[in-house]
């Protein structure tokens, strides 16, 4: 993509007759484009990707606002006009503040982008962000600067590399250690569910290029929200996630219960029989029904209307399919997506119930930082928001990738039953880099 100078004149133009104050935007239609591919080539630190299930894909570059902290976040919601969905602060925060320990992922961070390319159905457009909040002239300025920096697209290149090690956090042995705690007849007496996870650090022999591991990625799940992240042009955090944690419109909002895993199987037939056996199985039944009732709980509490819909949905991904019940809810009109995000935050299906002993036992057994991961990602405006659950998901450096995944630990889980779950859960992203990364390692 490269627009001419004709179309940013009349773009600037455009903004010079809206208000200099606050935040405004202005909008150029495009042809359509790779976003992803669009993304590579951009040199700049900031740079993002999100798809929902409908298949609408944003991709943005540079910020002309950035949040870090709750205070900021309420500042911006309570600006957001309720009849406008079109300005939109994009980002995500850590599953807890005690795990946001990875560089250029703090607690929380929101942007709203100085560009994005959104592509919905058969309209692609660019959207120009302005932030007029001080000295108006200059931040024209700054859109000249950073349109004129943007580039052309050029192909994704192929992932084709090498995994050098493997090494899992925590391991196998102490991984039956924390099983064997979490499922004896005391720590259930005050914890019925822990959502232990597992990290997976891959070194590899060259450069990994995220935005085309994302591609690749998300042509396996095609039915996943996709979501990549980069605030200091050298780390991603990136995903395909089955798991909404809620979408907004207006006063109407949609969660999900995802939780109960069980492997795909080989044939159609192998498949159907293994999925009829997870939805008859009782401690996926109950696994399920933990998280259902711990969101009906939180959104009746913010909400004029809840209700948790009584079929049981199959959610059938690459290597593994899960359960799934749909809540419905209808919030009050003035509450903000920063209470709906404290509220939801982290649910049943990454943490655990009661949420602060099953939160406390995670961040202080687990042995690594999840950061992100479990976290929620996606978007706000003032008329509509998405959040996804950022499960599946992997952060990557140029030569190493980090990947997750989480199993819930409920009375009557067994160990190695749970270790090949989380096997199961990052086969695809590791098979995209190498074969040889699916192979554990023996310590």
């Amino acid at each position: 993509m490269r627009l001419t100078a004709s179309q940013f004149k009349i773009a600037i133009n455009q903004l010079r007759q809206v208000p200099q104050q606050g935040f405004q935007q202005v909008c150029i239609k495009l042809p359509k484009l790779d976003l992803l591919a669009w993304l590579n080539q951009q040199q700049h630190t900031t740079r993002g990707y999100w798809k929902n299930k409908h298949k609408q894909q944003v991709a943005f570059v540079g910020a002309a606002k950035s949040i870090l902290d709750l205070e900021q976040l309420q500042s911006v919601c309570d600006q957001l006009d309720p009849s406008n969905n079109q300005l939109r602060f994009y980002g995500g925060i850590a599953f807890a503040r005690q795990s946001a320990q990875w560089s250029g992922f703090p607690h929380r961070r929101f942007i709203l982008p100085r560009f994005e390319i959104r592509c919905d159905g058969e309209y692609t457009r660019l959207f120009i962000n302005a932030n007029f909040e001080h000295q108006p002239e200059l931040e024209y300025q700054r859109i000249e600067k950073a349109f004129l920096a943007l580039k052309p697209t050029q192909p994704l290149p192929q992932v084709s590399l090498k995994a050098l090690s493997r090494q899992d956090q925590p391991s196998r042995t102490q991984w039956q250690g924390l099983v064997d705690q979490v499922t004896s007849e005391e720590f259930q007496q005050h914890t019925a569910k822990v959502v232990l996870s597992r990290q997976t650090n891959i070194q590899l022999n060259a450069e990994l290029n995220a935005f085309a591991l994302l591609q690749q990625w998300q042509q396996k799940e095609q039915n996943c929200y996709s979501f990549l992240f980069q605030f200091d042009g050298i780390s991603s955090f990136l995903g395909c996630s089955p798991e909404r944690l809620y979408s907004r419109e207006g006063s109407q909002l949609v969660s999900e219960a995802l939780a109960g895993t069980a492997p795909r199987g080989i044939t159609p037939e192998q498949d159907a029989q293994l999925g009829k056996q997870l939805l008859d199985d009782a401690k996926n039944q109950l696994e399920n029904q933990l998280v259902v009732d711990d969101l009906t709980r939180r959104l009746k509490e913010l909400s004029l209307h809840v209700r948790a819909l009584d079929q049981i949905e199959l959610v059938k991904l690459d290597r593994v399919q899960h359960l799934k019940r749909r809540i419905q809810a209808r919030v009050s009109p003035a509450l903000d997506d920063r209470s709906l995000l404290q509220a939801l935050h982290p649910t049943p299906a990454v943490g655990g119930l009661p949420r602060s002993s099953a939160v406390q036992y995670i961040l202080k057994n687990e042995g690594y930082a999840r950061g992100w991961y479990a976290g929620a990602v996606g978007w706000l405006s003032g008329a509509q928001s998405e959040f996804s659950v950022a499960i599946r998901s992997a952060l990557v450096t140029p030569q190493h990738l980090s990947t997750f995944a989480g199993a819930g630990i409920v009375a009557g889980s067994q160990a190695e039953q749970e270790w090949q779950e989380l096997n199961h859960k990052i086969a695809t992203v590791l098979q995209l880099v190498d074969e040889d990364a699916l192979l554990e390692s023996e310590h």
